[in-house]
């Protein structure tokens, strides 16, 4: 069962290489190795060579003592892998299992190779997917501009979200949303009839009349911060949503979400007459979505100028009762029903889409491009 990162505390997640399932860590790339599985990898006998040696000084060793096996709990020690090779990895004192941070199982396999042509070791089998263990990782959290945007707007940031496919219908969606916009700002002469034409008006709609604002309304938007916020919830959640759906169902389930955002809000609204706009229902369907495709992936978020790391299900909750708490109390300005209407449109959805065989599987975190 995979654990938690010793380093970064993300969740690790199952790899299988040449009939070993290692444990990685999609956040920081690290790799964990159960006892006899970097022999298996490395084609010799024993784990490490017999001549490896402790380290006990150091800011590596300290850093490896405080450090939690994602197994056992046990303490790890640092040992060189071979001697002069400057090479130091992290293996468990109870369970013996290793920990590799990224990069250095490449440099394992290096050493070894250069070893077996010394003829000290055996040669190392060769997959070419280990390549990508080695890629270099950008810690969202550890940049600073990262966490200056956060400090200055409050919204989250994904720890790491690998997808196969560029999300082009998420991309066509937000193109849309934006040229709609600045359709609205400098191109229409009259706001009010615009909106009650093409806007969301539930006291027409349920006389049969302006059905189109249905559809419509999901592309417009009140103003500037209303529209990056939403497209930046679209853009954060909805690539990976669409990357696990055919692209006409994503489409089609986007908005299918803002339908059902529209007819809950209707349903429950006590100002029926009042314009809604906005893609905010459509986008709570896909962060239900997300949800139950990624609860335990992690996101940075900033909170009184400390960045710290909550898991999507714990984020995506808390968001929902905010938005149940504003809408009980009938807080102004807001259709908040929409958005509690759109979020359980989009879980639903996922969840028969999975019912029927429609959702793709997860993308390996070791092949998916950056």
């Amino acid at each position: 069962m995979p654990g938690i990162c010793p380093k970064c505390l993300a969740d690790l997640s199952p790899l299988r290489v040449e009939g070993v399932e290692l444990d990685l860590c999609p956040a920081c790339r690290g790799v964990w190795l159960d006892p006899g599985e970097l022999a298996r990898m490395r084609g010799a006998r024993a784990d490490l060579p017999a001549d490896q040696a402790p380290l006990t000084t150091g800011a590596r060793a300290l850093a490896s003592t405080t450090s939690i096996c994602p197994r056992c709990d046990g303490a790890f020690e640092t040992l060189e892998f071979a001697r002069g090779t400057a090479l130091y990895i992290d293996r468990c004192k109870s369970c013996h299992g290793i920990w590799l941070d990224a990069g250095e199982l490449k440099r394992i396999r290096a050493v070894t190779a250069q070893r077996h042509g010394l003829g000290l070791d055996s040669p190392p089998p060769a997959d070419a997917r280990l390549r990508d263990l080695a890629r270099p990782v950008e810690a969202g959290g550890s940049s600073p501009g990262v966490y200056l945007f956060q400090l200055l707007t409050a919204l989250p940031v994904e720890v790491d979200a690998p997808r196969e496919r560029f999300p082009l219908v998420t991309l066509g969606l937000v193109l849309a949303c934006a040229v709609t916009f600045l359709y609205q700002a400098f191109g229409v002469t009259d706001p009010e009839a615009f909106l009650a034409a093409w806007a969301f008006l539930p006291a027409q709609v349920s006389q049969g009349r302006e059905l189109q604002g249905l559809w419509t309304h999901m592309f417009l938007h009140g103003g500037l911060l209303h529209l990056l916020g939403n497209m930046y919830f679209l853009w954060l959640f909805g690539d990976n949503v669409e990357d696990r759906l055919n692209r006409f169902l994503y489409l089609v389930f986007f908005v299918t979400c803002g339908l059902g955002a529209a007819g809950l809000h209707a349903w429950i609204t006590s100002e029926p007459g009042i314009p809604t706009l906005g893609a905010s229902g459509a986008v709570s369907g896909v962060m239900g979505a997300y949800l139950l495709l990624y609860p335990r992936r992690k996101m940075y978020q900033v909170l009184w100028f400390f960045q710290f790391k909550v898991s999507v299900g714990f984020y995506l909750f808390f968001w929902l009762g905010l938005q149940l708490v504003y809408a009980s109390l009938g807080m102004p300005g807001v259709a908040w029903w929409a958005h509690v209407g759109g979020f359980g449109v989009g879980a639903g959805l996922l969840w028969l889409f999975r019912r029927l065989g429609l959702v793709r599987p997860e993308p390996d975190p070791a092949t998916a491009p950056a």
